[in-house]
């Protein structure tokens, strides 16, 4: 399972899981690959700009991508912080940014294992409003 966490500066985290549970992170794409996938929702990623309370939103999507790049299903949200509105506009906004960005040809074929369930962290409380 590959674990992104994005906001402004983006750090990617990615973890890795054999068969037990690990708290252990450890990078399993490079930094390319990461930059490219960040780069593709980031340049998707559009809400209105007057959501006050949109820097204390925090998003997180567990993503299932199928073997040629492509979102399976709709991406589950877990979201906290801010309005019931500005999560529910961030929340839409990241969703269509996740799904336009794909298909996310930037990873690598061979470790299909590694990226076919991927869990994107959004920090809004990092994106310049």
């Amino acid at each position: 399972m590959f674990i992104a966490t994005f906001g402004l500066p983006l750090s990617v985290y990615a973890e890795t899981k054999s068969g037990e549970e690990s708290d252990q992170k450890a990078p399993i794409l490079t930094v390319a690959v990461i930059n490219a996938m960040r780069n593709a929702i980031q340049n998707r990623f559009f809400f209105p700009g007057d959501l006050k309370d949109a820097g204390t939103v925090h998003l997180s999507f567990h993503v299932h991508l199928d073997k040629d790049d492509r979102v399976i299903g709709t991406p589950v949200a877990e979201v906290s912080g801010g309005s019931e509105r500005t999560r529910k506009i961030i929340t839409d906004a990241a969703l269509r940014a996740i799904t336009r960005a794909a298909p996310y040809s930037m990873f690598p074929k061979d470790k299909y294992d590694a990226w076919k369930e991927v869990i994107l962290n959004f920090d809004a409380s990092q994106l310049n409003l």
